[in-house]
């Protein structure tokens, strides 16, 4: 039976597996120690960013990273921002498990809605949401990379 539960300080070893696993997913490089030992210390500070942990008895089977957001309409939004389902895991009800845990936070919360995005060649998240019946919104993203930062800025000012 799938159970989630928040990040806490005793995951590390769960959390970074599966985000390693997700970055392979996702065909990136393996992040280096130092980025690694930053998100855990974010994720341990309860600033910025938190995480929800799935887990099929003691085996770690996904996550989903989240934080609240404003303005939404006059209200806080939950937003996701990575779900992630290890590949031996998909179809066990994990990614369903995570998105209701992340509708518990939201109504503890008081949020007024739940926002996610997923990448335009993500067919296999667009086909789990198509599935659940998740109401879609048309949006357009804008993404700046690291690199990048400065000559945006030099076009701002």
């Amino acid at each position: 039976m799938i159970e989630t539960r928040p990040y806490a300080a005793e995951d590390q070893e769960d959390f970074l597996t599966l985000y390693r696993a997700c970055l392979r997913h996702y065909d990136i490089p393996p992040a280096t120690a130092e980025q690694e030992e930053r998100i855990l210390a974010l994720l341990a500070s309860g600033r910025h960013m938190s995480c929800l942990l799935a887990h099929d008895g003691a085996r770690p089977v996904g996550f989903a990273t989240w934080a609240l957001t404003f303005p939404a309409g006059a209200g806080v939004a939950l937003y996701m921002k990575e779900i992630f389902v290890t590949g031996a895991a998909r179809g066990t009800g994990a990614g369903r498990a995570l998105l209701a845990g992340l509708l518990d936070i939201a109504q503890a919360e008081g949020c007024v809605r739940f926002d996610w995005q997923t990448d335009g060649d993500n067919k296999n998240g667009q086909a789990f949401y198509t599935a659940i019946n998740a109401p879609e919104k048309a949006k357009k993203t804008y993404r700046i990379m690291a690199a990048e930062f400065q000559d945006f800025i030099d076009r701002l000012t």
